[in-house]
């Protein structure tokens, strides 16, 4: 009998070693990942930043006549009716007006006129 508890002690010592080595080897392994994804993130943040400071290669004149020619090539010609400024030059817009902004003018549907 003793036999057998001693057995069967050794049998659960050796389980829990398993489970615990298995269980440390994971966390080896999620801490590694993890140091990785810091990695990654910093020297994505860092292209980010070069990427706002480096200097536009092409004018304003440039950008709106080629979003024009692609609207007419896309969706037809359109005739534009009026402009207007929404905000003050100077005024510090939020993302929740910008948003705002932006989910109305996606949400218009302009018709071709033939």
């Amino acid at each position: 009998m003793s036999e057998e508890i001693l057995f069967s002690l050794s049998l659960a010592g050796i389980g829990i070693s398993i489970v615990f080595g298995v269980l440390s080897l994971i966390a080896v392994v999620v801490s590694l990942i993890r140091k990785l994804d810091d990695s990654w993130q910093r020297h994505e943040h860092k292209e980010k930043q070069e990427a706002v400071n480096k200097e536009p290669s092409i004018d304003n004149l440039t950008v709106v006549l080629i979003s024009a020619a692609v609207a007419t090539m896309v969706a037809g010609r359109y005739h534009i009716r009026s402009v207007r400024r929404l905000l003050p030059s100077d005024s510090v817009r939020g993302p929740w007006s910008a948003q705002g902004r932006a989910v109305l003018h996606g949400s218009h549907i302009v018709s071709k006129h033939r």
